[in-house]
This record gives structure tokens, sequence and C-alpha cells, in this order.
């Protein structure tokens, strides 16, 4: 019998960098520093394993607390953010817009972006699949926040708010699920 917690972290604050496609990004210094003191949080002192997206930002948000736990960071793909590596830098007016649009409409793609339907769809066939290989685990996963936005929408049947929920969402805020069940909002 599954009987998981998995918590969901997203990652520390990004240093973005035009130079380099969103994937790619890594930590700023704030984000570093954010990423040690995760490691000190007692809420996820005890878990068994941390699994982070493949992308640099999660994967730095996680191995601090790995090493202090003696744990392996496991990288999987599945978990990454929407991928939008193809449509370059945008200004913050753009980027604003087209989010706002891809959380009113699921198919909708510009820039040569993932469609969040795409996204929800594979984030969360990696989370079941996390979920049924392990049984009685605490699970940590670190991933991006528009990924963990549409998951925790899924999971309450709220994709009304979208938009509102994505803006709240700070760096390093976690949520925790249980038997597909909400615990805690990451919100």
């Amino acid at each position: 019998m599954v009987n998981n917690t998995i918590y969901f972290l997203r990652h520390a604050e990004t240093k973005k960098d035009p130079s380099n496609p969103p994937s790619q990004w890594e930590l700023s210094e704030i984000g570093r520093k954010k990423s040690e003191d995760i490691a000190k949080k007692s809420e996820f002192s005890d878990v068994d394993l941390i699994i982070s997206a493949d992308e640099k930002k999660s994967y730095q948000t996680a191995e601090p607390l790995a090493k202090k736990l003696g744990k392996e960071v496991i990288r999987i793909k599945e978990l990454n953010e929407i991928n939008r590596d193809k449509g370059g830098f945008l200004d913050i007016q753009e980027y604003s817009r087209t989010k706002r649009m891809m959380f009113m409409d699921p198919d909708f793609s510009a820039h040569g972006w993932e469609t969040a339907r795409s996204a929800l769809e594979r984030f969360s066939r990696a989370v079941e699949e996390i979920d049924r290989k392990y049984d009685n685990k605490k699970i940590l996963i670190v991933a991006s926040g528009t990924v963990i936005t549409l998951y925790f929408a899924l999971l309450q049947d709220d994709f009304r708010s979208l938009i509102v929920r994505w803006k709240k969402l700070d760096f390093c805020e976690w949520g925790a699920v249980e038997n597909g069940r909400v615990l805690k909002d990451v919100i």
C-alpha cells in the first residue's frame, strides 16, 4: 500500500541570465544562501528521499539538504519547469502576459513554450510514478513554481485562480501531499 508523504519545494531564487536558456539558470547568491537555510529546516530533516527536477536551480536548492542528511539527489527531467528554452529571454511585461495567457488557456503556447497542459501531464505522471515506486516514505521534490502551481491546482480542482496562486508562490515555499490529498498548500 502506498502511503507516502510528498513535500513539494519551489527552488530558491535564480540569477536570470539572458545568455542562457532558462533551464540552465543557476541560483543567485541570495538563492544559494536560502538553500543553505533550507538544510537547517526541521520540516525536511527526516525525509527519506530527495528528488529534484533535472534543472540546475532545483538541484542546487536540494544539494545542501542532501549533503547535510548524507543522501543523494535523484534528478528527474520530467519534473522540470514548463519548457521555454526556445522562446529566448522575455522582458517582464511579455513574460507576465505569456504566463497569464498560459494559465487562462492550458493549450496556449507562445514563443515556443510548452503548453501548461503538457507540462502538468508530464509532471503529474512523474509524481505518480514516484509515489507508486516507494511505500511509506517521506519524499522531498524540488521543482519550479509553474509546475508546482499547476499540480496543486489539479489536486484541489481549482484552475480558476492559477495566476493569483502563481504570483503568491515565493521562492522556497513548500507544500505537502499524502494519498493525493493536500496536507499543506504551497501558498
